[in-house]
């Protein structure tokens, strides 16, 4: 049995994509699809279906990549292990995350702690509000903000993230405080495009989560942006404790309606791989545990 054969089905379904298993085997987008055939022809069945956007397995093709699955899983493991005794974690490192984390100093600082504790490692960061197709992104974990959808990957919760609504002391002595959540309505409410409420705040009163709809006069991809207008005096917004709470000790933004606002979560996600990578561990165990 030729290994570099199956080892090649592996790569081409795992990421369904010749062409990306090419680039991760250092191989032609031709010998991927040579090496297929011959397995297909060793084995006297045909594995892959392909279609224009897709790659379909046939029954005997879901049977082998289920088993090579488990065949390279243990060898990774074997590598993890050997490594990890070694205390050697190395390669690149590709991490996605809203562009809003790079001003949490607690992230940034994981960060360069990683590097500094494994000089051999190689990180690249992605900014980016979805978390997408991991494997066919090559993408070895995101940082995701907020409640997470039903999904096929794995998550670990990192921290509880406060949330503020804040303005300037000018900006309110000219347009009054506003003291429970209607209150807002009326005010000039800046908005950031990505809130998962769209143009609805939420807010927990008594308990109970209540949405109260603005008409923001404002909306931009940057919550940092925001905060800036907000100290100048241009109106309310919604922002993040690490952008904020600065800001709000030195009294040049005030903390807004603190009895109704809530938490929200950092969670780390990434592909539900039976092994998962020492890289990956290594940084989530930081994230956990820092």
């Amino acid at each position: 049995m030729n290994l570099n054969l199956l080892a090649t089905f592996y790569t081409v379904v795992m990421n369904n994509s010749f062409s990306i298993a090419a680039d991760k085997l250092c191989l032609s987008k031709s010998v991927i699809s040579k090496h297929v055939k011959q397995l297909e022809q060793e084995l006297r069945c045909s594995l892959i279906q392909r279609t224009t956007r897709q790659i379909n397995l046939t029954e005997e093709g879901q049977f082998l990549y289920e088993r090579c699955a488990e065949i390279f899983d243990s060898v990774d493991k074997c590598y993890d292990f050997i490594d990890e005794r070694k205390d050697i974690v190395r390669g690149k490192l590709r991490v996605k995350m809203p562009a809003v984390l790079e001003f949490d100093d607690f992230i940034t600082d994981t960060f360069a702690q990683l590097l500094s504790t494994y000089p051999e490692l190689e990180l690249d960061l992605i900014f980016d509000n979805q978390i997408g197709d991991l494997i066919h992104e090559q993408v070895d974990l995101v940082l995701k903000i907020g409640a997470l959808e039903d999904s096929s990957y794995k998550c670990k919760k990192i921290k509880n993230i406060g949330t503020y609504v804040v303005a300037s002391p000018t900006y309110l002595d000219r347009h009054g405080i506003p003291v429970k959540p209607s209150d807002l309505i009326g005010h000039k409410c800046m908005n950031y495009t990505h809130c998962l409420t769209k143009d609805k705040w939420m807010f927990i009163d008594d308990g109970k989560e209540t949405k109260i709809e603005i008409s923001p006069f404002l909306q931009l991809e940057s919550e940092s942006l925001l905060t800036r207008y907000a100290l100048k005096g241009m109106g309310v917004t919604t922002t993040l404790d690490f952008i904020t709470e600065s800001y709000i000790q030195s009294g040049e933004l005030v903390s807004l309606l603190d009895n109704y606002t809530w938490k929200t979560e950092l969670y780390a996600v990434y592909p539900n791989n039976a092994v998962i990578p020492l890289k990956t561990r290594k940084l989530i165990d930081l994230l956990a545990n820092t």
